[in-house]
């Protein structure tokens, strides 16, 4: 599921879930603000959520 976000998204979420990278760090790494890195893994979140959320309507079926 990660490897289907939005390039901005899964590598923000990459860095800060997986890496364990702080939002400034992953804003100069990346050259985008901190409030763009807090979005794009508030926005990935909530992707994964959409599509977990999914599996499980199909799972009760």
């Amino acid at each position: 599921m990660i490897e289907k976000l939005p390039p901005g998204y899964r590598t923000v979420f990459n860095l800060y879930v997986v890496e364990g990278y702080g939002h400034k760090e992953i804003a100069g790494k990346l050259g985008i603000s901190e409030n763009t890195s807090k979005t794009q893994l508030r926005k990935a979140r909530q992707q994964l959520m959409i599509r977990i959320n999914k599996g499980k309507i199909y799972e009760t079926k």
